[in-house]
């Protein structure tokens, strides 16, 4: 078995996550008690590091878009379950409402996410929602919510710039080879 080269593109990315790393680490300055590390910038960078920059830009707005729209009925949803829930008093009632809460606000979102025409990311927008809604129920939901959502833009920015700065392809280019 042959092991394939290093190329541009493996390169690209890990700038890309060296990059997320040191901005956050910026933002970390103001905001001591952000985790260490961006981890969704780094999934999104990965992800977001196309073989040509127009795909990474518009991959990338329509992965940001989706992902505003998960944080949105995301955090409606957060706020619904707050007044909601406490005031059921039976277990196995708050459970199958917070199973309804979860499956109605997937739905809402797959529907708003294809509304605004979010193409192939309708469940990157679904996945947001579940991740604000179940995660980190103990703690500051809001804000673990609106943190994800700005590793994914730290994650998408630091891919289109990194494949836009260093040696970019575009498509031309990539489909001329």
């Amino acid at each position: 078995m042959k092991i394939p080269g290093i190329g541009m593109r493996k390169i690209k990315s890990i700038l890309a996550l060296v990059l997320c790393f040191l901005l956050w680490q910026l933002l970390r300055i103001f905001l001591p008690g952000l985790d260490f590390h961006p981890g969704f910038a780094y999934i999104y960078a990965i992800i977001e590091m196309r073989e040509a920059v127009e795909k990474t830009k518009l991959f990338g707005m329509r992965r940001i878009r989706a992902t505003f729209v998960g944080l949105c009925v995301g955090l409606l949803f957060i706020a619904l379950e707050g007044m909601i829930i406490p005031v059921i008093g039976n277990d196995i009632l708050r459970i199958l409402t917070e199973l309804l809460l979860i499956c109605a606000g997937v739905l809402l979102t797959l529907t708003m996410a294809q509304m605004i025409k979010c193409a192939n990311f309708c469940g990157v927008a679904a996945i947001i929602f579940v991740i604000c809604l179940v995660w980190h129920v103990d703690e500051n939901r809001y804000l673990y919510a609106v943190t994800r959502t700005l590793q994914t833009m730290l994650g998408v920015f630091t891919a289109w710039l990194v494949n836009s700065g260093i040696r970019p392809v575009t498509e031309n280019k990539e489909k001329s080879n």
